[in-house]
This record gives C-alpha cells, structure tokens and sequence, in this order.
C-alpha cells in the first residue's frame, strides 16, 4: 500500500516509548513511500508472519537493487495514526534513510505479478537466500573493497566454485544468463572475468589504477542479473547443464 499522506510528528508521540523511539520515527518518516499490510487468523501466525515479512524486504531491495528498509511497525496503516494503540521500532539501523525511494515503474510491477511468487519459493533454499541477502545489504558497509567481497560472496553461493573459480564462475554465469548465444556468452565472459580479477585484487588490498566503486556497481548490476534470472526460469543454476550447455 502506498504512503501518499504526509505524517504529522504529534500523532505518533504519543504511541513512542522513548526520545530514542521518537527520533527514528522522526528519521524513518521522512523516506517512508510504502507500507505492508499483513494479516493472519490468530497471534501467534501474525507474529511469525510479520516476522517474516522482513525477508520480503530484503528480497525487494535485491530484486530492484535499492534499499528497503522497515523500521516502523503499526497496528494502524499511516492514514489512520490517529486511532493506533501503538507504533514499533522493528529496527535501530540508519540505512537507507539517505537514499531517494525507488519508484516503480508499470515493468517492474508486471515483473512482480509474474515472477515475485517464484523468487519468494527460491528464498527457502539457503544459496539463493544467500545471494539476495548480499544484493540487498552490501550497500551497509562503507568500504568499496568489502562491498565488493559481500557481492561476490553471493554470486559464489550460486556456482559452488572451489577449483579455477576465475575461469568457472565466469563461463558459469555466461552461460546461465545468455544460454546458447555465444556472442552473448562470449560477452558475458569476458567482463565476468574482469569483475572477478578486480574482486580479488580489491579484496588483497591491491592497489588499481580502475575505480573500485565503478566494479562495486557492475558487480552488483551482475547479481541483480542472477537473481532476477532464477526468478524467470524458476530455478537455481544447475552446474551440470552449464557444463555441457544443455
């Protein structure tokens, strides 16, 4: 559901335990655009339900590479403040209060009523959960070097690479992502290759001539890529079939 009212500061005061509480609600309002309604048959079920529902955040923010972060927790949707018996703090972390909101355009909403299903089933499998969970917060750390290692660390959780893991992951994810193109492969290869020789370099604490936060980008656009594929295909990538391009 949309947040399309603005909040006023004493509606919530009251319903806040503490200054703490009170100034992330301030924080955290300032950048609120949405909100999840969720709902169950009894208290127990709501409670894991809406524990749960973090991870569709999570898998939110990797499906679109944005942040999305919820940190504000309601008996009440925004429009409706007023008659809220309390209002939550779910979360203490400052990111993605600086970030612009990511707006939705009309493909990402067909691509959610297509797929979105399908990437939430994949998230049950501890690879997968892995690869959204790096997407989706290695902006929290504030080195390049390290952002790009978490990235990675979730493209290698889809590959189980151990041996030649340069050449491997990178004809792995050629494959994966243009099938039986070639060229495309032959494309996809190279510059994987690159993003990987950078990775290790960066993680080495090697010095580069290249911008580290230029490969931190394309390296995330790349997992993007990833996650999003096993979403539209409804699968993991399967080693096998990579290895002899069946």
């Amino acid at each position: 559901m949309p947040v399309d009212s603005e909040i006023q500061f004493e509606s919530i005061s009251n319903l806040l335990k503490n200054d703490v509480d009170f100034s992330v609600a301030v924080l955290s309002i300032k950048n609120l655009s949405s909100q999840l309604r969720i709902t169950s048959p009894d208290a127990k079920q709501l409670a894991i339900t809406t524990w749960n529902a973090q991870w569709d955040c999570i898998l939110l923010g990797a499906l679109f590479n944005c942040e999305v972060m919820s940190n504000l927790q309601c008996n009440k949707p925004t429009y409706d403040l007023k008659d809220a018996s309390y209002l939550n703090i779910t979360n203490y972390s400052f990111h993605a209060l600086l970030t612009k909101s990511y707006i939705l355009s009309e493909i990402d909403e067909d691509w959610i009523n297509k797929y979105y299903v399908t990437a939430s089933k994949l998230m049950t499998y501890d690879i997968y959960q892995t690869a959204v969970h790096s997407m989706a917060t290695y902006r929290w750390h504030s080195m390049p070097r390290v952002q790009l290692a978490i990235l990675w660390s979730g493209i290698e959780s889809l590959f189980n690479v151990s041996t030649e893991v340069s050449f491997r992951v990178s004809l792995y994810i050629a494959r994966f992502l243009a099938g039986k193109d070639d060229v495309k492969a032959s494309e996809i290869f190279k510059k994987t290759k690159k993003l990987y020789n950078a990775r290790s370099a960066a993680v080495h604490g090697n010095k580069r001539k290249d911008s580290v936060f230029l490969f931190v980008e394309e390296t995330a656009m790349l997992l993007n890529q990833l996650i999003l594929r096993c979403a539209e295909i409804g699968e993991l990538p399967n080693i096998d079939r990579l290895v002899f391009n069946v």
